[in-house]
């Protein structure tokens, strides 16, 4: 039997979290991006990140959970959420792991805490 092949999702770094560069298994196993460094949308309302990722069909990982959520959850679009206190090498680990155990590969506007 053949190793299942991982699906590379597309995601999307709130403007609340560093360069994608701080997050290294990510940025190799995923297409990952950055709403400011790498798009220039630096200062958007939470409403058109939501459109935006939704448009490009990314996943956002964000620190903004309260005010992602519901906009998330009624535009379809998968949020993973990410809390302070955690280092910047657990979440890169644990988003990874998340995603390579994921078995849905489109929007349904499901949340992941981390």
């Amino acid at each position: 039997m053949s190793p299942r092949k991982i699906y590379r999702y597309k995601l999307l770094l709130d403007e609340m979290l560093p360069k994608r560069s701080r997050f290294p298994l990510l940025n190799n196993h995923h297409n990952l991006k950055h709403i400011v460094h790498d798009f220039k949308k630096s200062g958007i309302k939470d409403v058109e990140v939501v459109l935006f990722a939704k448009q490009e069909k990314m996943i956002i990982i964000s620190k903004n959970f309260r005010h992602f959520r519901s906009l998330c959850l009624s535009h379809k679009v998968d949020l993973i959420s990410i809390t302070d206190k955690v280092p910047f090498e657990f979440i890169d680990k644990q988003v990874n792991a998340y995603l390579r155990k994921r078995q849905v590969h489109s929007m349904t506007g499901e949340e992941k805490r981390i």
